[in-house]
């Protein structure tokens, strides 16, 4: 009976395979919460929103604008109309004196790389203002490109979404974002480490894992499947990552996963970045990051999307691209400040799906952590960290009551080596074969005919509104930066003045005054930088320094006013010159002078405050920056950079001290005369 039955049971088995196809014998996925079983996270490099969407729809100089198919579509908060009068001052606050910059459009598809960092980016930012860029970013970053460099992006933006309102988790440069794309928080403020690293348990991955969801993590690697450590930035600042086969046998090289597109066989979540081999040999660097050619890498990431469309998951897929950061370049809506990190620039977020509302802006305030927020909320996984929770959500872009549309397939894009086209590099893959990339320049491909006549929607974008901060920062008055420059002036002026009197009159009660009122003024300009710093700490290390320039000017004048009210008293205390042209003591300031400033220039080395020997016992959580002066230091100085300081002070002092004992004489006979 038993065996007549198992008999039964495997005719029923096999008949069953039969009828409905090939069965995978893997485990099956948890259901999603929407139709989108395929999540495909596309992330490049460095490009704000007004670099590349702010003349969206129109173009540069609105010369699209009463074009049949540009003149319906819905319009972004950009910098549409106004781009000639968007003036930027060479330095914030002393725009009067300095002068002012203009954006320009780019018709190029390569750009000059602006400063990046910490301290250039919030100088950018200037607590909200948006009008450093000059000072900061450098002239660089006051470009803007168009359809004519990026026209399938604008494609996507026309057909699909484009997000106005998305920023960046961090305000600071790349290895902060991505990390947080990947975990919900981040332990540096700045590229730096690994070590510190993130906990691996506290990543998408090990949720993914966790929940049995399958996941793919694809780059350009040298190798089909475990690739070197090296080549997989920043992965490697994920603890216990490389070392675990569980979580490295997901992480494939580009062609897997063009291959499983084409298949149907894409895993649920999939991350492609264009790191790995990028922009090594004949390998082209398709990340956008400046000066890699924006069109060539915009072409690189539609061949992605295409394999995609034309693959068996299409109907069940939904697309995110976006930028880590937005690479110093201009743009017009300050970020919201959530915690003490951010959130960072503003940078385009395009999603694309058959389930994508068309013709859409969204101005849902998004950032990297909603697409997490996404995730988690598909597959029913606990949100991954506060920062996830609190981001807002995607889930207005997608209409999942319409029937899946069809793909829009973009192109000529990427070529099979041996084609014709003008080649613009090649990627080459682990088993030989070549993919061919084309940089197009050709105006025409934007705009094209709408899928879906605007008549027949039922939804239009919401209106932009302004983000607002949560996070309260003591933001500098706007006439802190005049303020201090005058009394550096009077500072200066006071200066100079005593000294002329010290060298042609004997009142010596006057030159000591106006010594007084010189480190007076430096005192107070130093001590409004101090209150109001021009950038603030970084919460995490590695600490940068925040004053400004005027700041440390103000620092100058207070030391340089000090020495010389001091040296009268000091001098009396130095050997005479007539008793010995040269003293045994004048020698050893000579040598303390000459290892000074061999000892300077190993201290302006470890100047940078905690990078070379950073201070590793000391580490403050993302959200709780150091609370007393004496944290401050601590994170900021390690030992051997403070003695650097101090040396360096001492041999700067011993070097003036010198230099003025020698000319005491001349200096005598020129106040006797």
């Amino acid at each position: 009976m038993n065996k007549k039955y198992l008999q039964l049971s495997s005719l029923a088995f096999i008949i069953l395979i039969s009828v409905s196809g090939p069965v995978s014998f893997a485990f099956a996925q948890p259901n999603s919460t929407t139709p989108i079983k395929h999540v495909i996270y596309i992330m490049k490099e460095n490009q704000s929103f007004d670099d590349y969407f702010g003349v969206y729809p129109y173009g540069p100089n609105n010369m699209l604008v009463n074009n049949s198919i540009v003149k319906e579509l819905s319009v972004p908060y950009g910098i549409q109309n106004d781009t000639s009068s968007i003036k930027v001052p060479n330095y914030p606050g002393l725009g009067w004196l300095l002068g002012y910059s203009h954006l320009s459009y780019l018709n190029s598809s390569t750009q000059v790389d602006p400063g990046e960092g910490w301290v250039d980016y919030h100088g950018d930012w200037d607590w909200g203002r948006n009008n450093g860029f000059a000072a900061y970013s450098g002239s660089a970053s006051l470009v803007y490109v168009s359809y004519q460099q990026i026209p399938f992006y604008w494609d996507y933006a026309e057909e699909y979404v484009l997000a106005d309102n998305y920023y960046t988790p961090v305000l600071t440069e790349t290895l902060p974002n991505r990390l947080a794309s990947l975990s919900g928080y981040t332990p540096v403020s700045n590229d730096f480490g690994p070590p510190p690293y993130v906990n691996l348990n506290q990543t998408i991955f090990y949720q993914l894992n966790q929940k049995g969801v399958s996941w793919g993590y694809f780059e350009l690697f040298s190798s089909a499947t475990n690739p070197p450590s090296s080549e997989i930035y920043p992965l490697n600042s994920i603890q216990g990552f490389t070392n675990n086969p569980a979580y490295m046998n997901n992480v494939e090289n580009l062609s897997v996963f063009l291959a499983e597109a084409k298949n149907g066989t894409l895993p649920a979540v999939s991350f492609v970045m264009p790191f790995g081999l990028a922009g090594e040999g004949n390998v082209p660097d398709v990340s956008e990051h400046p000066p890699a050619n924006i069109t060539l890498g915009q072409d690189w990431t539609v061949n992605l999307i295409n394999a995609v469309m034309q693959g068996p998951d299409w109907n069940s897929s939904a697309i995110f691209i976006t930028w880590d950061e937005w690479g110093g370049f201009y743009d017009s809506v300050p970020p919201p400040q959530m915690n003490a990190f951010g959130y960072g620039g503003r940078v385009p977020l395009l999603i694309i799906s058959p389930y994508a509302k068309e013709n859409y802006v969204d101005s849902t305030v998004l950032n990297h952590d909603s697409i997490l927020k996404f995730i988690d909320y598909n597959w029913n996984i606990p949100y991954l960290s506060s920062w996830v929770a609190q981001s807002g959500s995607v889930l207005s872009a997608f209409d999942f009551n319409q029937n899946p549309r069809p793909p829009i397939i973009l192109g000529p894009t990427t070529t099979v080596a041996g084609t014709n086209g003008n080649s613009g590099g090649y990627i080459q893959f682990e088993n030989g074969s070549k993919l061919s990339l084309t940089a197009e320049l050709t105006s025409e491909q934007y705009p094209i005919p709408l899928q879906i006549p605007l008549s027949s929607l039922n939804y239009t974008s919401p209106p932009f509104k302004m983000p607002v901060s949560t996070y309260a920062f003591s933001v500098p008055p706007t006439w802190l930066s005049s303020a201090q420059l005058f009394l550096i002036l009077f500072s200066l002026i006071a200066l100079i003045v005593a000294l002329v009197i010290n060298r042609f009159s004997n009142r010596l009660g006057l030159r000591q005054v106006l010594l007084i009122i010189s480190v007076l003024f430096g005192l107070i300009t130093s001590v409004l930088g101090m209150i109001w710093t021009a950038i603030p700490a970084p919460p995490v290390p590695p600490t940068e320094p925040t004053y400004s320039f005027i700041t440390d000017l103000g620092f100058i004048m207070i030391a340089l006013g000090i020495i010389i009210f001091a040296f009268p008293y000091i001098r009396k205390y130095l050997p005479k010159a007539e008793s010995n042209p040269i003293p045994d003591n004048i020698k050893m300031v000579a040598k303390l002078v000459i290892i000074g400033g061999a000892a300077a220039v190993i201290a302006s080395i470890m100047a940078t405050p905690g990078i070379i020997f950073p201070v590793s016992t000391l580490t403050p959580s993302p959200l709780n920056p150091p609370q007393t002066v004496l944290q401050m230091l601590l994170a900021t100085l390690s030992p051997l950079t403070g003695i650097g300081v101090l040396i360096t002070a001492a041999s700067l002092s011993a070097l003036l001290i010198h230099t003025m004992n020698m000319h005491r004489k001349e200096m005598k006979l020129n106040l006797t005369n």
